[in-house]
């Protein structure tokens, strides 16, 4: 959508980065550069709001754009996970809640929230693991604990200079 030839008269925003003949990432002014997809908590593109008419193109009747009447977002996931085994279960909730525990909070709820969706025993196991594993944790933080023992390391090891 980029090489001149191709591209639109307007401009058009996308979440598109990585492919082929790209020129530039669509960046909005405030937007995360680091978030590609929507809807995000962390400030990615919105969706524009309408403008103007929409395009309904005719084929011996309307095509119209519309939600489908029964969505089901998350069936396929709590369909997954109530196939497995309890091993396989508990094997997926001990990962989920490793990657879950250095999020922020509002990522985590949000999460949770999905994972609740799909399968409401899914979602409880996930919350009760993550918040026994935030209550066993020293502190909080923001990587891996082997990250945060190479910061303490580094810490132990410093010490004050006189620049001068």
């Amino acid at each position: 959508m980029q090489l001149p030839i191709n591209a639109p008269k307007k401009r058009v925003a996308t979440n598109q980065q990585g492919g082929q003949m790209e020129y530039k990432v669509d960046i909005a002014s405030g937007q995360n550069p680091h978030v590609n997809y929507e809807p995000s908590v962390l400030g990615g593109l919105k969706e524009a709001e309408q403008v103007g008419k929409v395009h309904e193109p005719h084929y011996n009747e309307k095509l119209v754009r519309g939600k489908i009447e029964r969505p089901n977002d998350t069936g396929q996931a709590g369909d997954t996970y109530r196939s497995f085994e309890e091993w396989e279960k508990e094997e997926l909730i001990s990962n989920l809640t490793e990657a879950l525990k250095v999020c922020q909070p509002h990522i985590q709820e949000k999460m949770i929230e999905h994972f609740t969706h799909a399968d409401k025993d899914y979602g409880r196991c996930i919350s009760e693991s993550l918040a026994k594993a935030m209550a066993n944790q020293k502190r909080n933080h923001t990587s891996t604990d082997d990250a945060d023992r190479a910061a303490d390391k580094a810490q132990k090891m410093g010490h004050e200079a006189d620049p001068y």
